[in-house]
């Protein structure tokens, strides 16, 4: 087994550097499906007048695309799928922001969610699309949790 060195690659183009380092060009030319040349053109730096973009670069604008066309929870799923294979999910990073007025009205909004959760268990459905469904539900309470801090700070102030 090769001793873990220190990964310092940032740009896609690096990423693609190391990997040929680490797997050889002949396992990227299989797994792309391209030559050699091709798999030196992915992996050289954008100031080469050679280089192409990589398929990092390619799914990084299709995501891009579909995240603009509406797409998200497809981004998503397809971001999942990639991670699997080191054991990992996406996980939001951002702020959950309340979309309805009170703390009653949020957790009614829960409810559609939750229902849609266990319908999914119920017909059997795909561990992934339960997942999915469960995170959903998790940032819906989650819309909850942040209404009621707002209003009980709110409270707290008078």
């Amino acid at each position: 087994m090769k001793n873990k060195k220190q990964n310092t690659a940032t740009e896609t183009w690096e990423i693609m550097q190391c990997a040929k380092e680490s797997l050889g060009a002949t396992s990227l030319q299989k797994i792309f499906s391209r030559g050699q040349t091709q798999i030196n053109r992915y992996c050289s730096t954008p100031i080469n007048e050679d280089h192409q973009r990589n398929p990092f670069d390619r799914l990084h604008l299709l995501f891009t695309l579909l995240d603009e066309a509406g797409e998200r929870e497809l981004v998503i799923a397809a971001l999942n799928h990639l991670s699997r294979s080191v054991g990992c999910r996406t996980q939001d990073t951002t702020e959950f922001t309340p979309d309805k007025v009170t703390v009653a009205e949020e957790c009614l909004d829960d409810y559609p969610e939750k229902v849609e959760l266990d319908r999914l268990i119920n017909i059997n459905a795909s561990p992934e699309i339960v997942r999915r469904q469960g995170e959903q539900t998790c940032r819906e309470i989650m819309e909850t949790v942040t209404s009621y801090e707002m209003h009980n700070a709110e409270q707290n102030k008078k």
